[in-house]
């Protein structure tokens, strides 16, 4: 079993218009960068006509960015394609990771046949309109309820062993060219090879 201080993250976000949103999400991704708690942060510019990938550049990320707008599927492959770490860390540009993510991500790999975790938004979700709210705290009721083992992932803040992710063939943007449910199908993908993906 891989001892924990020993599993390099590579974080991975996919961007949007997300300029506005960076000084919040990014902020604190960095900050686990320079504390030397994750080996690289990625930010993947889909194509943004905003001051995206240069906030992000300016704030410290290395910024990819994608040939044609793909949505966050094609983003997050290309991150991989040039991930060094043995984790997978997708964080989406709306939301804020707790500094304390990489021991619960590492956590969590350290277990048995572990291949995947994901987390739960927490109880004071920091959108603005109602319904955005509800929403969010809906999705943590559910996350907060559920089995600990898992068949399904979710790509707003879950990781993944970067040598499974591409073994079973990172996320199917074919399948999936609006994004919809191309996390949780790349969920069932990865339980069918026998191994655990995790909630934390």
């Amino acid at each position: 079993m891989t001892q924990n201080h020993a599993l390099s993250i590579s974080v991975v976000m996919p961007a949007y218009k997300a300029e506005h949103l960076l000084p919040r999400v990014l902020a604190p991704l960095i900050t686990m960068l320079e504390a030397g708690e994750v080996q690289q942060v990625l930010v993947v510019d889909d194509q943004s006509p905003d001051g995206t990938a240069d906030l992000a550049r300016k704030m410290g990320a290395t910024v990819l960015t994608t040939p044609v707008n793909g949505g966050p599927g094609a983003a997050r492959n290309l991150a991989a394609e040039h991930a060094t770490g043995d984790i997978l860390w997708f964080v989406d540009s709306d939301v804020i990771a707790h500094s304390d993510g990489p021991t619960h991500v590492r956590r969590a790999m350290s277990e048995d046949n572990v291949a995947a975790v994901f987390g739960s938004y927490d109880d004071a979700p920091d959108g603005q309109a109602w319904f955005s709210r509800y929403k969010n705290l809906l999705h943590r009721y559910h996350h907060q309820r559920a089995k600990r083992d898992a068949r399904t992932f979710w790509a707003g803040c879950g990781a993944i062993r970067a040598d499974v992710f591409r073994e079973v063939g990172g996320f199917d943007v074919k399948t999936y060219e609006v994004p919809s449910i191309e996390d949780i199908e790349l969920g069932y993908r990865i339980a069918a090879t026998g191994r655990r993906i995790v909630v934390e």
